[in-house]
Protein backbone atom coordinates (compact mmCIF):
# COMPACT_ATOMS: atom_id res chain seq x y z
CA UNK A 1 0.00 0.00 0.00
CA UNK A 2 1.48 3.45 -0.99
CA UNK A 3 1.99 6.39 1.52
CA UNK A 4 -1.04 8.89 1.33
CA UNK A 5 0.69 12.05 0.37
CA UNK A 6 0.14 15.00 2.84
CA UNK A 7 -0.47 18.48 1.13
CA UNK A 8 1.43 21.12 1.52
CA UNK A 9 0.51 24.52 2.97
CA UNK A 10 1.53 26.14 -0.45
CA UNK A 11 -0.64 23.57 -2.17
CA UNK A 12 -3.91 23.68 -0.20
CA UNK A 13 -3.57 27.54 -0.45
CA UNK A 14 -3.81 27.05 -4.08
CA UNK A 15 -6.56 25.03 -4.19
CA UNK A 16 -8.77 26.84 -2.07
CA UNK A 17 -8.09 29.79 -3.82
CA UNK A 18 -9.33 27.79 -6.63
CA UNK A 19 -12.48 26.60 -5.08
CA UNK A 20 -13.14 30.48 -4.31
CA UNK A 21 -12.41 31.14 -7.76
CA UNK A 22 -15.52 28.26 -8.81
CA UNK A 23 -17.46 30.17 -6.16
CA UNK A 24 -17.54 33.78 -7.34
CA UNK A 25 -17.87 32.86 -11.05
CA UNK A 26 -21.09 30.60 -10.06
CA UNK A 27 -22.51 33.14 -7.89
CA UNK A 28 -21.38 36.14 -9.68
CA UNK A 29 -21.90 34.65 -13.60
CA UNK A 30 -20.24 37.58 -14.75
CA UNK A 31 -17.50 40.68 -14.49
CA UNK A 32 -18.75 42.53 -12.17
CA UNK A 33 -17.06 45.71 -13.20
CA UNK A 34 -17.71 45.50 -17.11
CA UNK A 35 -20.26 42.53 -17.52
CA UNK A 36 -18.29 40.25 -19.27
CA UNK A 37 -19.02 36.54 -19.51
CA UNK A 38 -15.65 35.89 -20.83
CA UNK A 39 -12.18 34.75 -19.08
CA UNK A 40 -13.94 34.58 -15.55
CA UNK A 41 -11.60 34.79 -12.27
CA UNK A 42 -11.94 35.64 -8.88
CA UNK A 43 -10.90 39.32 -8.28
CA UNK A 44 -10.04 40.68 -4.79
CA UNK A 45 -11.37 44.38 -3.79
CA UNK A 46 -8.04 44.46 -1.58
CA UNK A 47 -5.18 42.30 -2.50
CA UNK A 48 -4.96 38.74 -1.41
CA UNK A 49 -1.17 39.02 0.59
CA UNK A 50 -3.75 39.30 3.31
CA UNK A 51 -5.50 35.75 4.81
CA UNK A 52 -7.71 37.81 6.82
CA UNK A 53 -10.02 38.87 3.31
CA UNK A 54 -8.31 36.45 0.78
CA UNK A 55 -11.14 33.78 0.80
CA UNK A 56 -13.73 35.93 1.84
CA UNK A 57 -17.02 34.94 -0.68
CA UNK A 58 -19.47 36.66 1.16
CA UNK A 59 -21.60 38.63 -1.22
CA UNK A 60 -20.15 41.83 0.31
CA UNK A 61 -16.57 40.42 0.96
CA UNK A 62 -13.34 40.70 -0.86
CA UNK A 63 -13.78 38.33 -3.56
CA UNK A 64 -16.16 38.66 -7.08
CA UNK A 65 -15.68 37.84 -9.93
CA UNK A 66 -14.01 39.53 -12.68
CA UNK A 67 -12.74 38.80 -16.43
CA UNK A 68 -9.06 39.08 -17.06
CA UNK A 69 -8.63 42.30 -18.30
CA UNK A 70 -10.59 44.09 -15.12
CA UNK A 71 -8.67 41.90 -12.98
CA UNK A 72 -5.38 42.90 -14.27
CA UNK A 73 -6.73 46.52 -14.95
CA UNK A 74 -7.37 46.82 -11.17
CA UNK A 75 -3.77 46.12 -10.41
CA UNK A 76 -3.11 49.79 -11.34
CA UNK A 77 -5.93 51.55 -11.54
CA UNK A 78 -8.47 50.46 -8.39
CA UNK A 79 -10.88 53.00 -9.23
CA UNK A 80 -13.84 50.96 -11.37
CA UNK A 81 -13.71 47.68 -9.04
CA UNK A 82 -13.43 50.04 -5.81
CA UNK A 83 -16.28 52.34 -6.91
CA UNK A 84 -18.47 49.50 -8.24
CA UNK A 85 -18.04 47.83 -4.73
CA UNK A 86 -19.04 51.43 -3.18
CA UNK A 87 -22.13 51.48 -5.36
CA UNK A 88 -23.32 48.16 -4.56
CA UNK A 89 -22.69 47.69 -0.88
CA UNK A 90 -21.94 51.58 0.92
CA UNK A 91 -18.94 53.07 2.11
CA UNK A 92 -19.42 51.88 5.18
CA UNK A 93 -19.01 48.38 4.51
CA UNK A 94 -16.42 49.39 1.80
CA UNK A 95 -14.72 50.29 5.69
CA UNK A 96 -15.30 47.73 6.94
CA UNK A 97 -13.96 45.15 5.01
CA UNK A 98 -10.71 48.09 4.17
CA UNK A 99 -10.48 47.40 8.38
CA UNK A 100 -10.77 43.89 8.06
CA UNK A 101 -8.30 43.64 5.37
CA UNK A 102 -5.48 44.99 7.60
CA UNK A 103 -5.70 42.85 10.74
CA UNK A 104 -3.15 41.26 11.17
CA UNK A 105 -4.45 37.56 10.37
CA UNK A 106 -2.12 34.17 10.56
CA UNK A 107 -4.23 31.18 9.60
CA UNK A 108 -2.85 27.94 10.88
CA UNK A 109 -2.75 25.41 7.98
CA UNK A 110 -5.57 23.52 9.86
CA UNK A 111 -6.90 26.24 9.37
CA UNK A 112 -6.91 26.63 6.09
CA UNK A 113 -8.35 23.38 5.63
CA UNK A 114 -11.10 23.66 7.71
CA UNK A 115 -11.99 26.45 5.32
CA UNK A 116 -11.34 24.42 2.48
CA UNK A 117 -13.50 21.61 3.77
CA UNK A 118 -16.42 24.14 4.86
CA UNK A 119 -16.76 25.66 1.21
CA UNK A 120 -16.41 22.63 -0.27
CA UNK A 121 -19.07 21.56 1.55
CA UNK A 122 -21.09 24.29 0.80
CA UNK A 123 -21.15 24.37 -3.32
Amino acid sequence: MGKIRKISRKGLIKKLDKLVSEIVIARDKACVVCGSKEKLGCGHVFSRKHLATRFDVTSDGNCHCQCWPCNFKHTFDTYPYNNWYVKKFGKKKFQQLYDRWNIVCPMKTWQIQSLFDELKGGE
